[in-house]
């Protein structure tokens, strides 16, 4: 009869520990892994969303301006609008073929927009990584530092030579979780203000995880 006690109870125990969920690994900077982790799984399943907003270069002869970029995964289109709609630029295609369009008319594609958004503008705008920093979500690959609150909310990124700063979050209306609404990009020798002004068509992929309660 002991025999039997001790069976049952170690079979009781080892089906208690079939259910004990290992914890979300640590990582320096991030105040709460768990929530870090449910964060980047809800955004990770956004293909389709845009956003409106405004943007500021901080040299002594800045450029001020709007901005527009619609993303349908893994095309996008984004466009830089100057006072009365000049000195910008229209970006769009895949990141392996984009078109830029400029305001004098020239058009050209290429597989490396960075360079060329940059010889376009005559100032640094990271085309390819603010495809998930807008999100607040660092690009694939590594980064040298990073910075998550409690919420799971990304509040600084160092990451291929700029340090990403977000200021302010937003919860726009049917969106699953808090989106950045003001970000700072510094390369050290370009300073860019985005303020976003309305997300939309905040579309996610089937089975898409959303965060517990309102963040803002």
């Amino acid at each position: 009869m002991r025999t039997f006690l001790l069976l049952v109870a170690m079979v009781a125990w080892l089906g208690g520990c079939a259910i004990i969920h290992e914890p979300a690994p640590s990582e320096p900077g991030v105040a709460n892994s768990s929530a870090w982790q449910v964060r980047q799984n809800t955004l990770d399943q956004f293909s389709n969303w845009s956003l409106q907003g405004r943007v500021a270069t901080g040299q002594l002869l800045g450029w001020t301006g709007n901005l527009s970029w619609r993303e349908q995964a893994p095309r996008f289109d984004v466009r830089l609008a100057g006072p009365l709609g000049a000195g910008g630029m229209r970006a769009h295609g895949t990141l392996d073929r984009v078109t830029i369009d400029t305001d004098d008319g020239k058009h050209f594609v290429t597989d490396d927009p960075d360079a060329l958004v940059e010889q376009t503008l005559g100032w640094s705008f990271p085309l390819e990584p603010l495809s998930y920093w807008a999100r607040g979500l660092p690009a694939p690959g590594g980064y040298d530092e990073i910075s998550v609150d409690e919420a799971g909310r990304l509040r600084s990124l160092t990451q291929a030579g700029w340090t990403v700063s977000y200021l302010d979050y937003t919860r726009p209306s049917g969106a699953p979780t808090a989106l950045p609404e003001r970000i700072v990009l510094d390369n050290g020798d370009t300073r860019i203000r985005l303020v976003v002004d309305r997300w939309f068509d905040l579309k996610a992929t089937s089975g898409a995880a959303t965060d517990a309660g309102h963040q803002n």
